[in-house]
């Protein structure tokens, strides 16, 4: 039994050192977190979100919320009560294949947070680049893509810009469309 252990903590190990997933922490340090096939989705995200949290004392916590808490929040988003600012992160193209999450839903692709680095700009750039106005600072936003992994570097990129209301929606539009 031991030997066979083993031998899955090496594949493992391998797996891990050859499908690394990268993401970036506060100040541009790289994170390494296990990859490829070894681990399901939702525990990488929960591993991802655990170790960026432990790098830097100062980065802002991320809260990850299910399918019941995302209908609740984009019900309050709908009667205009709210603070929150949902930002769906997948590519227009994924949008224009499912529709999006509600009306009411920003699209703001990973590639375009991370080509501009769009939460540093002021609030005219912003607006110029995304197409909607800056959430203010004190905003809590709330992150989906297509099975919440996009979303946390989205979150990630988001605390460097100085908020610190982070959510994640785990399940995405996978789960949203496919319930």
């Amino acid at each position: 039994m031991s030997m066979k252990v083993s031998i899955l903590a090496r594949a493992a190990l391998v797996a891990t050192a050859t499908r690394p997933t990268v993401g970036f922490a506060v100040g541009g340090r790289p994170l390494m977190v296990l990859g490829g096939d070894t681990l399901s989705h939702r525990h990488r995200v929960a591993t991802f979100s655990r170790f960026m949290s432990t790098t830097n004392t100062e980065m802002p916590s991320l809260k990850h919320i299910g399918r019941e808490e995302m209908q609740e929040i984009l019900e309050t988003v709908e009667q205009g009560e709210s603070n929150y600012v949902v930002i769906d992160v997948r590519n227009v193209e994924e949008i224009a294949f499912t529709g999006p999450l509600s009306p009411d839903v920003r699209t703001l692709p990973l590639p375009l947070i991370m080509q501009k680095n769009v939460f540093q700009l002021d609030s005219e750039e912003f607006e110029e680049v995304c197409r909607f106005s800056k959430p203010e600072p004190d905003a809590t936003l709330v992150f989906s893509c297509a099975a919440g992994v996009r979303s946390v570097h989205a979150a990630n990129f988001a605390a460097q810009g100085g908020y610190s209301k982070l959510v994640n929606y785990m399940g995405g539009a996978n789960e949203w469309f496919n319930p």
